[in-house]
């Protein structure tokens, strides 16, 4: 399913402290987007940037992935929604 996503070409746009990644193909589209904040350690003072998943509309992703036969079964099952968010976050991890 990762590298299917891939066909979709994610781009990635940051405006201040959120991340999207917009992925689009033919006619669907969809985006994921990332709130960048910066958390200090408890015990050691270092500071790590953390990105959080604030917000999805995949809704075109998987309606073509389902008609396209990379999903079999049900579209909103959990394998599709970790597989979208494991394929956004490593995107924004290489970006």
């Amino acid at each position: 399913m990762i590298s299917t996503l891939d066909i979709f070409n994610p781009q990635v746009s940051q405006s201040g402290g959120t991340i999207t990644v917009t992925y689009c193909h033919l006619n669907y589209s969809g985006t994921c987007t990332y709130q960048e904040m910066v958390m200090k350690g408890k015990f050691k003072p270092i500071n790590q940037k953390v990105h959080i998943l604030t917000n999805t509309d995949m809704g075109d992703v998987i309606e073509y992935l389902y008609k396209n036969g990379h999903i079999v079964g049900e579209a909103g099952s959990p394998q599709v929604i970790i597989a979208i968010q494991t394929h956004s976050s490593s995107v924004v991890a290489s970006k």
